[in-house]
């Protein structure tokens, strides 16, 4: 199953810089040693040109340079002769910059037209089912320049402190054992934190139960046991029993091309960069008990017929039909019969399969344990080949490869926020790759020292520290909180590290994003998330097997980013000092920095 996730904003974040002319100053009397207040400011006094520069903790004018000015050379009068009068020079008309119309057709996408406030991006507008759709989905969208300051470049006329009042989410000042960040904190407010280059680390107070407890079971549930496409409770199990959430798995991704559409160059590097980080992603979100092996063919593998000679219309046809499987195995065999001319497939479990950049004829096919014919015999396989749609969101083609074999590890994924940009199985086309901490917990991936689990009907006031999903360390990720056998609170947190900074598509959080997020699991809910029968996906916002919950009282930032069904993804996101209240517990975010802190209390 995989389900498109729709376009993101991307933000392009610029250096402001800070143009200080030389001006001539005559109210103000300027001596050497005297107070300014613009660093490096130049004024011209007195036929000395003085420099304000730091002095200690003050600003102060410089001693000031002599302005010598050339003695001119004695000529002989010239001769009076007429001259005609010179054409006066036009004063040339600064060259304003035409911006496409917003949802007009684009060329290519990732075409930038950068403005003075905004910049228009040649993005894709959602889900297509063949070329001539595709092309009519390549369309400029509007977004604005986002400015943030460095210690380098900045417009802070009083230097930084810790704790102080700051101007831009995302301003940076560097200071001693690393920097300052502005971030929002409770009540729309911006304020400096000092966050370290080198992290510290922490020790929270143990579970105060056996993590066991926060294991919902399957058996409590009066809901799907099985999602229809993967588990969401324990025990965890994998649908055929082929792949291995624990030991070795042999994969093959096979970069095909076409008689009328070439591969370029740069195959290696992208072969590479996707095996890279393939491999890094399982070693780390498995703790290394997973491990892929990596085949790859180091050529493009030319098809024998033009693109039109492969059919991959059977997903865009009826994607959830019962026989939707076996009619885009039919499809996907065409594939395999030139493959297997070359290549014994008998040691894979599973096939990835691309195209040259630029390719929107085809579509995406996903085909699990489909049986194919090869010229050994008969193999079962899983076959994902890339497609139109997978294209035009700009998909890392490792994302996809992860997220549709977490499937077949029994992953059910898209919640909590079906193409929420926050991790992986919520959208392979986001901003955050990260795993979620509840999934991890169900395929025994994350050690019990990183949860925290307690009972809501006994619980005991803590206070326990977060470090986000997306930096890699041994840290605690996760707190739960059950509510019920079948129900848990869940709260971690998320922020711009390791695994969100890819920038992909221009997907990144804004500026100065940093996090406490909760969500409330229900087994009963665990159904297949909603989608048309073109394969298009529709949102889950607040019926999923886990449901984002809102901060309380309203949110405290500006991070106006749009998710899900029209749904404001800083509405979810607390920041220091917010809170959430879920069912009779609070939540309260009350330290950040390095990482995040919370107390969790029973009301």
């Amino acid at each position: 199953m995989q389900i498109k996730g729709s376009v993101y904003k991307g933000i392009l974040i610029s250096l402001a810089l800070t143009l200080i002319p030389i001006s001539a100053i005559s109210a103000q009397k300027i001596t050497s040693g005297s107070t300014c207040k613009v660093l490096n400011q130049k004024v011209l006094y007195l036929n000395k040109t003085y420099t304000c520069v730091k002095s200690g903790k003050k600003l102060v004018w410089n001693k000031g340079v002599l302005v010598v000015k050339p003695t001119p050379t004695p000529s002989p009068t010239p001769t009076p002769s007429p001259t005609p009068t010179p054409t006066p020079t036009p004063t040339p008309t600064p060259t304003q910059i035409q911006l496409p119309v917003e949802w007009s057709l684009c060329p290519k996408i990732g075409a930038k037209v950068v403005g003075t406030a905004t910049y228009m991006r040649c993005s894709w507008a959602g889900h297509a089912i063949s070329l001539e759709e595709a092309t009519q989905r390549l369309v400029w969208r509007s977004f604005p320049i986002v400015n943030v300051s460095t210690s380098k470049f900045n417009s802070y006329q009083v230097t930084p402190v810790e704790n102080a009042t700051c101007l831009n989410s995302g301003d940076t000042f560097d200071v001693s054992g690393g920097i300052l960040e502005c971030r929002w904190v409770a009540g729309k407010k911006l304020q400096w934190i000092k966050i370290n280059t080198i992290k510290k680390t922490f020790t929270n107070t143990k579970s105060q139960v056996s993590i066991d407890i926060c294991k919902l079971q399957l058996s409590d549930s009066i809901g799907p046991k099985s999602g229809n496409g993967g588990v969401v409770g324990f025990p965890h199990w994998v649908p055929d029993g082929r792949m291995n959430v624990k030991g070795s798995n042999e994969i093959l991704i096979v970069p095909v091309d076409f008689p009328d559409f070439p591969g370029d160059s740069g195959l290696l590097e992208q072969l590479e960069y996707d095996k890279k980080w393939l491999t890094n992603w399982y070693d780390y979100f498995s703790t290394g008990q997973s491990q892929f092996n990596v085949t790859t063919i180091n050529r493009w593998f030319r098809m024998s017929q033009n693109r039109s000679g492969y059919p991959t219309n059977a997903k865009s046809i009826d994607a959830y039909g019962n026989d939707a499987n076996l009619r885009q195995g039919n499809q996907a065999q065409a594939f395999i019969d030139e493959i297997t001319k070359e290549i014994d497939l008998r040691k894979f479990s599973t096939i990835y399969l691309f195209y040259p950049d630029g390719e929107y004829a085809l579509g995406d096919l996903i085909v699990r344990s489909h049986t194919f014919k090869v010229k050994e015999g008969e193999v079962l396989l899983n076959f994902f080949s890339w497609g139109r749609n997978l294209e035009g969101m700009e998909t890392l083609k490792w994302s996809y490869y992860i997220h549709e074999t977490m499937h077949d590890l029994g992953i059910l994924g898209h919640a909590p926020g079906n193409g929420w940009p926050l991790g992986i199985m919520t959208t392979q086309s986001g901003i955050s790759y990260a795993l979620n901490p509840w999934e991890q917990f169900l395929l025994d991936w994350l050690p019990p020292e990183q949860i925290y689990c307690d009972e809501a009907r006994t619980l005991k006031p803590v206070t326990l520290s977060l470090s986000p999903v997306e930096r890699e360390d041994k840290q605690t990720k996760m707190a739960v909180i059950k509510l019920s056998p079948t129900r848990a609170i869940v709260v971690e947190s998320h922020g711009i590290d390791k695994w969100s900074n890819f920038k992909f598509g221009d997907r990144e959080f804004p500026p100065g994003f940093y996090s406490v997020m909760a969500y409330i699991v229900d087994l009963d809910k665990a159904v297949r998330p909603p989608g048309l029968s073109d394969g298009s996906s529709s949102s889950n916002d607040d019926w999923a097997w886990a449901v984002w919950q809102k901060v309380d009282g309203g949110s405290s930032n500006k991070f106006n980013t749009s998710v899900g069904d029209r749904k404001n993804l800083g509405d979810y996101v607390a920041v220091l000092g917010d809170s959430f209240v879920i069912e009779g517990v609070r939540i309260k975010f009350v330290s950040t920095g390095d990482y995040e802190t919370i107390e969790i209390t029973k009301l």
